[in-house]
């Protein structure tokens, strides 16, 4: 995948250069040069994640009538970008979390009392409703609500960042099914649902943006 996104970029990115030489000056045609091939830098929405112990939970409509394996799979996938990608943040394990939650009988709902339970600095409480990957039974096209909390329990749990409820969806245009299956697509869906949580919490490039998502649509 590595390969074909930095494929992806090297054509975004020649192709801007014969443009720029075709249309620009020689300085204008420079700045504009270095500008596509450093990047544009998105900042993050809220960097309070830096440097601290942050506990990642994900819920989901079903969670309540037992384990949900896709509430799981989202919080490991998201706790495993912000570790990745946030400065000195360190994420507590799912390991841990799960034996706090069935230890003390958490009801899926108080974010702050597992905060308090793990000893975390920052909860970021994700919850999932309406979760779907097929539009009928012959196209592919993931869709969620997502609503995003960060509770700060150095100031008591009080709420310091929330996204949603927003309507997630990707593709922008549904996928014939010939052309996949559930376990491939719903992965690259959750990559992304991954990608619209964490991203608010770091700064990323956006042109790498643009040619992941072409190298994952191919």
């Amino acid at each position: 995948m590595l390969k074909n996104v930095g494929l992806v970029r090297l054509v975004v990115c020649t192709f801007a250069i014969v443009m720029l030489v075709s249309t620009t000056g020689c300085l204008g045609g420079l700045a504009q040069l270095l500008y596509v091939l450093k990047g544009h830098k998105i900042p993050a929405e809220y960097a309070g994640l830096e440097g601290k112990r942050v506990a990642v939970i994900c819920v989901s409509d079903a969670s309540s009538y037992g384990p949900d394996t896709l509430t799981d799979t989202i919080s490991k996938l998201v706790g495993m970008k912000l570790q990745n990608d946030v400065k000195g943040i360190q994420v507590i394990s799912s390991k841990e979390i799960e034996a706090w939650s069935d230890e003390n009988g958490w009801d899926e709902t108080d974010f702050t009392a597992i905060g308090t339970g793990v000893e975390a600095d920052v909860v970021l409480g994700i919850q999932i409703g309406e979760y779907s990957i097929k539009e009928g039974s012959t196209l592919y096209q993931g869709r969620c609500e997502v609503t995003a909390t960060v509770y700060d329990m150095g100031n008591d749990g009080q709420v310091s960042y929330f996204i949603g409820p927003d309507q997630f969806q990707f593709p922008e245009q549904p996928r014939p099914a010939i052309q996949t299956n559930d376990r491939k697509f719903e992965a690259i869906f959750l990559a992304k649902l991954t990608e619209f949580v964490s991203r608010r919490f770091y700064a990323y490039d956006h042109l790498e943006t643009v040619a992941e998502d072409a190298s994952l649509m191919r």
